[in-house]
């Protein structure tokens, strides 16, 4: 899944919700879990690529090779991969507590009360 196409389509968190609540009953238990772990992995992904975008500001071009609309690119494309590959190693344990949280407030909307910010 492409980390922009994924920022295209946010979770609609009453079909999650919905989703949660026929796990209770057996009914696309890992589906919608998958879903909730996707998108949770998507914004690690996402949130390491930013983390890690200012470290080459100032790295030049290399003025036999490098330089060009291409390299900046390609650059942006790297910078992207290697967020995906953070968050895909799990080393950092943001997905898992953003999984968590919406789990959380999914689980608040299924038993009727608001989500207040706190969770």
């Amino acid at each position: 899944m492409d980390i922009s196409s994924s920022l295209q389509q946010p979770v609609d968190l009453m079909t999650a919700s919905n989703n949660l609540s026929m796990q209770r009953t057996g009914k696309n238990v890992g589906k919608s879990m998958a879903q909730i772990q996707a998108a949770a992995q998507d914004f690690e992904s996402v949130f390491m690529s930013e983390m890690i975008k200012p470290m080459w500001d100032g790295v030049g071009s290399n003025p036999v090779f490098g330089g060009g609309p291409g390299e900046d690119a390609m650059h942006d494309l790297l910078v992207q991969e290697y967020g995906k590959s953070m968050a895909k190693a799990d080393d950092f344990g943001l997905g898992k507590a953003v999984m968590d949280v919406m789990i959380k407030i999914q689980n608040k909307a299924e038993n009727g009360a608001s989500y207040a910010g706190t969770v």
